[in-house]
This record gives structure tokens, sequence and C-alpha cells, in this order.
């Protein structure tokens, strides 16, 4: 084992690196998603009607009601953008997943540190035949990274790629 002094220009930066996207279909799940989110909170506002003694409660309900499908449509226009920030890249020893419009977040995994992998799917994205692989690691305060929006070759790709590693400490 060696210790040697790194050269921080020549070192290949997490900034620098080529994100592969998720599929062109996850932008639907993420709309479908909010949309049903959305039409549960105006659900829940209706019940205000039922509040006996509220004064204005047709004016609170209606004032709410415009908010939340104020902020329904502003969440839906920046649906697409949030969606191009997001990404995953493959290294001989970490994999890395990018995500967040305004609040940035970039996850590396070591390879060498990852307890567990597995594929998962939802009822929206099995709607859609995506999946997601959960990356369970000892390494980070967050122990799972979820990488969703992948088609089911690609996660099961993915998974063997990081279950091989684990086993034989090398792809």
């Amino acid at each position: 084992m060696t210790n040697r002094q790194l050269d921080f220009e020549n070192i290949h930066r997490v900034e620098n690196l080529t994100y592969e996207p998720l599929e062109k279909k996850y932008i639907k799940v993420q709309v479908v998603i909010t949309i049903l989110v959305y039409i549960c909170m105006m659900l829940l506002a209706l019940l205000l009607l039922l509040k006996e003694g509220l004064p204005y409660r047709t004016l609170i309900v209606a004032g709410l009601e415009g908010l939340l499908l104020c902020a329904a449509i502003v969440n839906l226009l920046l649906l697409p953008k949030a969606y191009a920030c997001k990404g995953f890249a493959f290294r001989e020893h970490d994999i890395t997943y990018r995500s967040g419009l305004f609040f940035p977040t970039v996850v590396t995994i070591p390879l060498c540190k990852v307890q567990q992998v597995s594929i998962q799917q939802h009822p929206v994205s099995k709607l859609l035949e995506l999946y997601s692989v959960s990356i369970v690691n000892g390494a980070q305060f967050e122990a799972e990274t979820v990488i969703p929006g992948l088609t089911k070759e690609r996660a099961n790709v993915m998974k063997t790629i990081i279950m091989e590693y684990i086993q034989h400490g090398k792809i």
C-alpha cells in the first residue's frame, strides 16, 4: 500500500463525470405521482367545507384550492428541468448519482462499501415498466441511495456488476 501525494490538477473529479440520463419515460412517472399528490391535497382541503362555525370557510377553501393549483402547475413545469439534473455514472470503483434542481446533490458510493443491492418497482413505475436500483452502504450518512427510472435490463446489469464487485473485489 502506498501513500503518494496527489496532484489536484490530474485527478478525475466528480464534477467532470459524464452522467448517463434516466429513461425518458421516468418523466411520466414523476408527472403522474405529482398529479396524484396534488389531487389528494386538494381533496383534503375540501374537508374544510365540513367544518361548522369556521367563518369564511368557502373563501378559505377557494383560496387554498387556487394556491394548490398554482403550486401544481409550477411543479409540473419544473419537472423536465429536474429530470435533466438527474443521472448516474459508473466508474471502476464507485457509482455516482446526481439529482436536484435547486439544491443539487451528488452521492458517490464506493463499491467496496456496498452491503446490499436490490431492484424495486412502485405501482406507477410498474405501469411504465421502469425499475429502481436501491444501494445500501455502510460508508455514508445516507445509508440507502435509490437510482430510479431504469429499464429492467439496465437495472439487472447494474445489480450484477455491483454484486460481482462485492464478491470478487473488482469489475
